[in-house]
């Protein structure tokens, strides 16, 4: 039997406990309102978790947490103390058997490519307009940003590897912030000054706590307080009246009543269960939108270290996977001191060979790769094995897809108690302190409304 609680007993639910849906739950609560939020998982975290295999943890995604924003940054660091270090571990590129320095670092580059094809990078770096912000697609905006060479080298072969399409289908938006700070000053700063002359672009420093980055959204969740959150509650359907939306279904059987509400569901999946549901042209433009899926393989090595990377990007085709990450290069604590973990991600598309493949093939995969790459000698090095599995990791932003999401926010904006937060819910590339800062602002606008019905 289907049963309906009263929506006074909680002026504001949330959908989703991943870090967006709990920063919300977390400034609602400093803004003195009561808050339930329902997570589809058995956990909090979302794609933010730290899992743990044997004595190795591990995280959803190559985490760090950047200090941008100095309230949030305090707010984090009062959750967790001491317990949030400053780590400062570089990224490179697997490139033609070098290790190359990402973000690019001319200095770097000195070293490791031939005199041809840096003459060819510095006659670039004189010549490109680096005038990027009216760029169509990401290959013109790369272009212009970093000169062909470098580009089609180190850029666009990763970015259409990652996002599984053309770079010229893809939105500049795609880059986040990792273009910025490359100009010709920091060229020859670099260039010429040697490896003490770091420009601010090449920043490898960031804050990541003691037992995985999932230990912001573990001590989130208990700020908020763990009676307000249910796990294992699926949202199955949104019921609205056409100017709000009144119930949400969870696991097809208990109706519950709301009245603010935050979702941080995907876009696309919060058109689906709309109850009666969007015209045609709005579903349409919804189902045409999509989303890049992830799968993980994470291995347990009998060695103290791989390398001394926080991440290693496989821009090469010919590499299944387009990034490892080694979380005791971020704490010392994941993993015992004489082994390691690594974790290998595989971006796909849902339906196609790579999402379906065998766990034990994949796993096969991961271990030639390091083999390869010389870090191990074969499958005597690994000691564990596990895998994960993260649908719905990224929205693709092909060119377009902006529009298309404003098209489906302006529909869902006429819902006036319903507001989507977070990087699938509203379709966009986002950092975690972007998010509380975001759910911070939000709350600060829901709490008179919510304060009125409590």
């Amino acid at each position: 039997m289907s049963t309906t609680i009263d929506p006074q007993e909680s002026p504001l639910t949330v959908l989703g406990a991943g870090p967006a849906g709990l920063a919300t739950g977390f400034y609602a609560r400093k803004q003195g309102l009561d808050v339930r939020l329902f997570e589809a998982a058995d956990a909090v975290g979302g794609n933010a978790r730290t899992l743990q295999m044997g004595p190795f943890r591990y995280d959803t995604g190559a985490h760090r947490f950047h200090d941008k924003n100095d309230a949030v940054t305090a707010d984090v660091r009062a959750l967790l103390g001491d317990d949030l270090r400053r780590v400062d571990a570089p990224s490179q590129i697997c490139w033609r058997g070098r290790r190359i320095d990402f973000p690019l670092a001319p200095y770097d580059l000195l070293q490791k490519l031939s005199p041809s094809l840096l003459a060819q990078i510095a006659w670039e770096q004189l010549s490109i307009p680096r005038v990027s912000e009216d760029a169509e697609h990401f290959e013109e905006m790369a272009l212009q940003s970093y000169g062909p060479t470098l580009a089609r080298h180190f850029l666009l072969n990763y970015t259409e590897k990652l996002w599984g399409a053309d770079a010229t289908t893809l939105s500049p938006r795609v880059a986040g912030d990792r273009l910025e700070g490359l100009d010709l000053k920091t060229f020859l700063l670099e260039a010429f000054g040697g490896p003490t002359q770091k420009a601010r672009h090449l920043d490898g420093s960031f804050y990541y706590p003691k037992h995985g980055y999932g230990q912001i959204a573990e001590a989130t969740a208990d700020a908020i307080g763990r009676d307000r959150i249910r796990t294992g509650a699926r949202i199955t359907r949104l019921s609205h009246d056409d100017r709000e939306i009144r119930q949400v279904t969870v696991n097809d059987d208990a109706r519950v009543g709301v009245d603010s509400i935050v979702s941080t569901l995907p876009l696309t999946r919060v058109l689906h269960l709309l109850d009666p549901p969007p015209p045609e042209a709005v579903r349409s433009v919804a189902e045409s939108m999509r989303f890049r899926h992830l799968r993980l393989v994470v291995l347990g090595l009998d060695r103290p270290r791989l390398t001394a990377n926080a991440s290693l990007y496989f821009p090469e085709r010919s590499v299944p996977f387009t990034r490892l990450y080694e979380p005791k290069n971020r704490s010392p604590h994941m993993a015992p001191d004489d082994q390691t973990v690594v974790v290998l991600e595989r971006p796909c598309h849902p339906h196609t060979e790579a999402w379906e493949q065998s766990d034990d093939t994949l796993r096969n995969s991961a271990v030639d790769l390091l083999a390869t790459q010389g870090f191990i000698e074969g499958d005597g090095d690994v000691v564990a094995v596990d895998h994960r599995a993260l649908p719905f990791a990224y929205p693709i932003l092909e060119v377009g897809a902006h529009d298309k999401a404003n098209r489906l926010k302006t529909y869902l904006d006429h819902f006036n108690n319903l507001h989507l937060l977070g990087r699938s819910a509203r379709f966009t590339y986002t950092h975690v302190h972007n998010l509380y800062a975001r759910a911070r602002r939000l709350t600060e606008r829901i709490a008179p409304r919510a304060k009125s019905v409590a």
